[in-house]
């Protein structure tokens, strides 16, 4: 059983090394190379038993861990720089567990270009993985610049990762394509950081959606003092037959599912040939589901008949429901 300066000792052994510039890891606080632009900071916690789903390795953990911030980065785009990590480890965690963190922390140093540079290492009663990013960028977009009249954009279809933590559970049955993708999708989330950075320029208001479709739009239309209309959903394929299969409710799939690590903003109709172009160049897409309007934190899906109020849904922590 490893302890404290063994633990550290793998980790950082098994993990990229630090560029040049940077403070080498082990001094009691980090050093990162300063650029130009803003300073931009994030922090998100890993915990165990709300994040860890079973079938999941330490090392996809450590990977996920990083993906969650990297996910914010890539709705405010802005490019991540560094991250250090404090870990909770259970007394009599194992070498092979320390090994498999030090491989994911470094799998997402290679993924998305980013370093580990620092961090702590304390016991818990079950793993916890706190990862504070750091990154650098001229300008960085808000929840809070929607207008009327702009499009409402995803850069991906939903509803895989509640359809994966599902399977993964036990409780639900899939055809072996669909159920390969889902599981996927939960073990190892993969925000597209190349592009979020390319659609900042046309982004007027953006958040990723880690907490549910429903959520992020409710949120920024909270903060932008707007409403949205959606004239359809963005249904990841086979999500339909899996609800039918199961006796789901795929538009609950859809929109109240989280752990999606998809952004969700707004662009200026004027603007959306450029930006559809610059998400396909990056390597992705960018899906139109609506419009944003004037009717303050109004939620509306119109598709054929009359429109339906969508509820604010999603992922909340500490909540009793």
């Amino acid at each position: 059983m490893p302890d404290e300066i063994g633990i550290i000792e793998s980790i950082v052994s098994l993990a990229g090394k630090v560029p040049r510039g940077y403070a080498k890891i082990g001094d009691d606080v980090a050093v990162v190379r300063p650029r130009k632009g803003k300073l931009v900071v994030k922090v998100d916690m890993l915990v165990e038993h709300t994040d860890v789903p079973i079938g999941m390795t330490y090392r996809q953990a450590a990977r996920k861990s990083v993906a969650m911030c990297v996910s914010d980065f890539a709705a405010k785009g802005v490019k991540p720089d560094s991250f250090m990590v404090s870990l909770g480890l259970r007394k009599g965690v194992t070498q092979e567990q320390v090994e498999q963190l030090g491989l994911g922390f470094h799998d997402a140093e290679r993924e998305w270009g980013v370093s580990l540079v620092g961090g702590d290492t304390n016991e818990a009663q079950e793993l916890v993985i706190d990862c504070a990013m750091v990154g650098f960028g001229e300008r960085m977009v808000s929840r809070a610049g929607a207008s009327a009249g702009d499009a409402l954009v995803v850069t991906g279809p939903f509803g895989y990762p509640p359809s994966g933590l599902k399977i993964l559970t036990g409780g639900a049955v899939s055809q072996a394509k669909f159920a390969s993708a889902a599981k996927d999708s939960v073990l190892k989330p993969t925000p597209s950081l190349g592009v979020g950075l390319a659609l900042a320029p046309f982004l007027t208001a953006s958040m990723d959606s880690s907490d549910g479709l429903a959520r992020s739009i409710h949120t920024l239309a909270r903060e932008s003092d707007v409403g949205f209309e959606l004239s359809s959903l963005p249904r990841a394929e086979g999500v339909e037959e899996f609800a039918q299969m199961n006796g789901l409710d795929p538009q609950s799939l859809v929109l109240d599912g989280g752990e999606e690590y998809i952004v969700v903003g707004t662009v200026r109709q004027s603007k959306m040939r450029q930006a559809r172009e610059a998400a396909r160049k990056a390597g992705g897409e960018l899906i139109e589901i609506g419009r944003a309007t004037s009717k303050k934190g109004e939620v509306l899906l119109r598709s054929g008949g009359k429109p339906v109020r969508i509820r604010d849904a999603g992922w909340t922590h500490l909540s009793s429901g």
